[in-house]
């Protein structure tokens, strides 16, 4: 998932990337305008002079703006199906099918009236007044340009749950359906106050209040009121006097029957959701405060745990696969391929496998280890992953983050995906206990952790030709562990990096020897540059021994 596709046309390098900075600037100023039209487009109804000279310069801004906006969508990459689409020649026919159509109406719709306004102010006095009032109305037509919210939703709610707690998305949506409410009376608003500016007669609602000569705040107050009685249970001495005026109430009405329904319905359910939130949290605090009442514990170490709780509490961790219940119900073929995207590149990160191409069995092997013996892990800032002393079946990965280790006589390490990325790696070939603690150091961190049982099991079943390797490789840092133990040396849960890749190199040396020993096969060639260590000469002899022990029993 997210691998960009990518051609070698001369556009590629112009292509920007779907959470880029130039193109999340670009739709952030698109919002910025979109809700610039939802406030100011509909106020043109009530003919205000000054706010129709500062609508006409924003005018021109907003559509220089739309206009460019066009051929950007032809280099801006989208996300589809999983892929970062990155394209010229699909993201263009990709937008063709989609927004062009009604991008370039929109653009249409503003050059058209920006001829028609030049074409009245240019005509007669008379004219140009009775032909402004139908203007107001075309500008109108502005309003498909609120369509562009449709693609901006998506994006917005991505970027909210990423970013934002459980409790501050809850919040938001709640301010968002009153922000819906309050823009939708206001756009009944402006229309409703319209239709009585279009009529010169006195058949309209503002004539009948006697507000033909009211100022543009309490003509659009007096119009904001009647548009919230529609929505809401309320009185209001305005209503329709026209034919007109009464049609669009009836429709104001018909529509306001199910908004307002589904927004309550909407606001209900968040806010209930959110106090059943509050209320479980809460009860987990009443425990944990019973839980050191009745011990009589220190109020120091309470207010340790409760600072621990609120760092781990304040980061947000992505979905595990246990939590994702329609992945429990996929066929097994697919876990597998879910597990082998997932684990294998951090599997890789281990420097016991030997450097050259692997085999379609061994392949299978590696499969086989990501969908049985690996699981990922996460810890909040703070948080011990394991302590001294700890019992250690399994050997950990890191993925993300930033964590630290400490050891003995004041040993420090730090610890990532890039340095010092594998820890207890000899759990997985001996009985291991911990010996430093390993925590989170700063940010939310992940980790994967590889099940010793399960990786010697697998090994011994389905390694295949790896299978020597793995032997060999364990046999040497067990020794390698060992020697340290014997000589009093510092030995923590972290192996050098050029310590395993000798091990490695050995390892694989003593395989090919092996192997010509049993094909038969004495070539001197094997022994140049080879000198064995003499630390190793246990572990040589004594597979060579099993070897021939073997062959002879066979024959």
């Amino acid at each position: 998932i997210n691998d960009a596709v990518t051609d070698d046309s001369c556009l590629q390098r112009f292509v920007c990337g779907p959470h880029s900075t130039p193109q999340l600037a670009w739709s952030m100023l698109a919002c910025v305008f979109i809700l610039w039209y939802v406030i100011t487009m509909p106020l043109e109804m009530f003919n205000v002079s000054w706010l129709m000279q500062v609508l006409d310069v924003a005018g021109i801004v907003t559509f220089a703006f739309w206009t460019l906006d066009i051929p950007l969508h032809f280099i801006f990459g989208i996300q589809l199906e999983g892929t970062l689409e990155l394209r010229p020649k699909k993201l263009a026919q990709i937008y063709l099918r989609s927004w062009f159509a009604l991008d370039v109406l929109v653009v249409l719709i503003d050059i058209f009236v920006f001829i028609l306004e030049a074409v009245l102010t240019n005509g007669m006095e008379g004219s140009m007044i009775r032909s402004a009032r139908y203007l107001r109305i075309l500008r109108l037509l502005r309003l498909a340009r609120l369509l562009r919210v449709i693609k901006l939703t998506r994006e917005l709610t991505l970027l909210a749950n990423r970013f934002l707690s459980t409790h501050a998305f809850m919040v938001m949506k709640i301010v968002a359906g009153l922000g819906m409410m309050i823009a939708m009376n206001h756009l009944v608003a402006c229309v409703w106050y319209g239709l009585a500016s279009m009529r010169a007669e006195d058949d309209n609602w503002v004539a009948s209040m006697g507000s033909e000569r009211a100022g543009f705040g309490t003509s659009y107050a007096a119009s904001m009121h009647w548009a919230l009685t529609q929505f809401t249970p309320a009185t209001t001495n305005i209503a329709p006097v026209s034919g007109l005026e009464r049609w669009f109430a009836l429709l104001i009405v018909l529509l306001a029957m199910g908004v307002f329904s589904s927004f309550i319905g909407s606001i209900s359910a968040t806010v209930s959701s959110l106090r059943s939130a509050r209320s479980e949290q809460a009860q987990k605090q009443s425990k944990l405060l019973q839980f050191f009442i009745e011990r009589d514990l220190s109020v120091d170490l309470y207010m340790k745990v409760q600072e621990a709780l609120r760092r781990e509490g304040a980061f947000r961790m992505r979905s595990a696969e246990d939590e994702v219940e329609m992945i429990q119900g996929i066929p097994e073929r697919f876990k597998i391929q879910l597990h082998e995207e997932m684990y294998a590149s951090t599997l890789a990160k281990c420097h016991f496998w030997p450097e050259r191409q692997l085999q379609e069995d061994e392949q299978f092997f590696i499969r086989l280890l990501c969908h049985q013996c690996l699981s990922e892990a996460a810890a909040a800032p703070g948080q011990d992953v394991f302590l001294p002393g700890n019992d250690c079946a399994q050997a950990y990965v890191m993925q993300t983050g930033l964590m630290s280790y400490h050891g003995k006589e004041n040993f420090e390490q730090n610890c990532s995906a890039e340095m010092n990325s594998c820890l207890c790696i000899t759990a997985l070939w001996a009985d291991w206990h911990t010996r430093g603690r390993f925590a989170a150091a700063h940010g939310l961190c992940y980790f994967v952790t590889i099940d010793a049982e399960g990786f010697c099991t697998s090994s011994l079943n389905y390694g295949g030709s790896i299978y020597a390797h793995l032997q060999i490789f364990g046999i040497l840092l067990v020794g390698h562990v060992e020697a340290l133990d014997e000589e009093d040396l510092l030995m923590t849960d972290l192996v050098d990096e050029s310590v395993m890749a000798e091990l490695r190199v050995r390892a694989q040396q003593y395989c090919a020897f092996a192997g010509d020993l049993k094909k038969k096969r004495y070539k001197t060639t094997i022994f140049q540059g080879f000198k064995p260590d003499p630390q190793d000469s246990w572990a040589l002899s004594s597979m060579v021994r099993s070897k021939q022990n073997s062959e002879a029993s066979a024959s």
